[in-house]
């Protein structure tokens, strides 16, 4: 039996100018032979973040990430470039199922960049993203506060990204247009328990005829259905600006992707707020924690139905997950989130629970059938 997987279809090593480029194998586990380019992959991933973002907030071990790329929901095509056998860059596609979309992401370490190394990946990302009948590639950069100079203003009239970046060059003269301009804020833990308990009453008071629902780990079968829904809804009902985003969850995607999590060392906590006089859930959220260490969890997705909107259920929302959040790992220091410029009632919410601005991100879309 195979213990790894090749995903794609590229032969096995292409030379160009000083370096090589391979495609990954995506092993069944870290421990195993053949994991030693994933585990790099990985470490290049982490390490270009943390230099985009100005810390290391996001950081995330190859045990973590593996899961994704054994995501049946997605395909996941990875590339690596090797100068002196060493793995000095990686790229990535998405290729999320029935979609006319795709995400690629290229990664260089600082000592290898203006080697054409950069281009060469994202060139072979987008034949497959052809090969694969996608429309459209996007792909999301971070950056830290107080770059200044020259901007690039997002469609949506909010934000802007500087020209002055590596990322924005590179991306510019691949094709891309800038659409979207997302706020990084991370919230130092404990939050204040008696501001946590003021800001819990005051929600709970505007929320009347709701109550919340919080779990870790594997959803709960009365959920499932229900969580299905929310995934879906958040494609659709979140800003996006003019971001592609098709991502269909059914109850057994669900279930999968449970069972994906079950394999990581990160730990999912959800809290829903369920209408009580039809028991349905109407909004949802959640946070990817790690349960071996004290680094920093990543607030996932929000989300409240545009029609149970007004009644403070996204603020309600948040502070039980942290509240949870707190109780269960509290060696966890700092949460990360990000949240798209425009989306101002999210934004202030986080502003009253004293999230405060880190970094930014932006995203950008090529069409290839033009």
């Amino acid at each position: 039996m195979s213990t790894s997987e090749n995903t794609n279809t590229m032969t096995p090593t292409t030379t160009l100018g000083g370096f090589t480029v391979e495609p990954l194998v995506v092993p069944v586990s870290v421990d195993a032979a053949d994991a030693a380019d994933f585990v790099a992959f990985v470490a290049v991933r982490s390490a270009v973040e943390a230099e985009l973002r100005g810390h290391a907030g996001e950081v995330m071990t190859a045990a973590e990430l593996l899961p994704d790329w054994r995501d049946e929901s997605r395909q996941m095509t990875g590339l690596v470039a090797k100068v002196d056998g060493r793995v000095v860059a990686r790229a990535n596609l998405a290729l999320p199922a029935d979609a006319p979309e795709c995400w690629g992401a290229v990664s260089v370490l600082p000592g290898f960049r203006g080697r054409g190394i950069g281009s060469a990946l994202f060139a072979r990302l987008e034949e497959l993203a052809r090969e694969a009948g996608r429309a459209t590639i996007q792909n999301q950069t971070t950056y830290p506060a107080g770059v200044g100079g020259e901007e690039v203003a997002a469609p949506t009239g909010f934000g802007s990204v500087p020209v002055d970046l590596a990322s924005t060059r590179f991306l510019l003269r691949q094709g891309f247009t800038l659409e979207q301009v997302g706020r990084i804020s991370a919230l130092p833990l404990p939050v204040d328990a008696d501001v946590l308990a003021t800001l819990l009453a005051e929600a709970a008071s505007a929320a009347a005829g709701y109550r919340t629902v919080s779990w870790q780990g594997r959803t709960p079968e009365e959920w499932v259905e229900s969580i299905a829904f929310l995934r879906t809804r958040m494609s659709t009902d979140a800003p996006n600006a003019g971001i592609e985003l098709t991502d269909v969850w059914t109850a057994e995607r669900v279930r999968a992707v449970d069972d994906l999590w079950a394999e990581s060392p990160r730990v999912a906590l959800t809290s829903i707020a369920v209408h009580e006089a039809t028991g349905q859930a109407v909004g949802f959220t959640e946070l990817d924690g790690s349960s071996e260490s004290d680094r920093p969890a990543e607030q996932m997705d929000t989300l409240v139905l545009r029609e149970h909107r007004g009644h403070r259920l996204g603020m309600l929302l948040k502070l039980a997950n942290l509240r949870e959040l707190t109780a269960r790992f509290p060696g966890c220091a700092l949460v990360e989130t990000v949240n798209a410029e425009e989306n101002v009632p999210m934004l202030e919410v986080n502003d009253a629970i004293g999230f405060a601005a880190s970094a930014f991100s932006a995203r950008w879309r090529k069409r290839l059938d033009g």
